[in-house]
């Protein structure tokens, strides 16, 4: 039989193991959203990526965005201008510089303040 002093002691390890996990869990998912919030293309690329694959496909990238079938010639266009490698589909790198260089067309100014934003934060670090 197993006494009531290991019983207690393997149960409290049961019990610390588990929070540890959850811990671990919670820190991993704080940590997610915190890439999440500081980085808008890496938000919309997981929006788009249906499959979580982490690519996008053009069947995907109409799926999300179409809205007015009328515009679908134009979605092709844009999709197949941003996949600079022509396989079909897009990867972080290829949607990250289409989507900053969108941002950079609608608000220069904003991306000429950011980059001095950084430029200053990395001399000062």
């Amino acid at each position: 039989m197993i006494s009531n002093t290991l019983k207690t002691g393997i149960f409290i390890i049961a019990i610390a193991s588990i929070s540890t996990i959850g811990a671990q869990e919670k820190f991993k998912i704080e940590s997610k959203k915190k890439e999440l919030k500081t980085d808008p293309s890496e938000r919309m690329f997981k929006h788009l990526d249906i499959n979580a694959d982490n690519t996008i496909t053009l069947e995907e990238f109409k799926t999300k965005e179409l809205k007015d079938k009328s515009k679908e010639v134009q979605f092709e266009s844009q999709f197949a201008e941003m996949d600079t490698d022509k396989n079909g589909s897009l990867d972080k790198t290829e949607f990250k510089a289409a989507f900053e260089m969108r941002r950079e067309k609608r608000n220069p100014n904003e991306t000429k303040l950011r980059a001095k934003k950084s430029n200053t934060l990395e001399k000062k670090g």
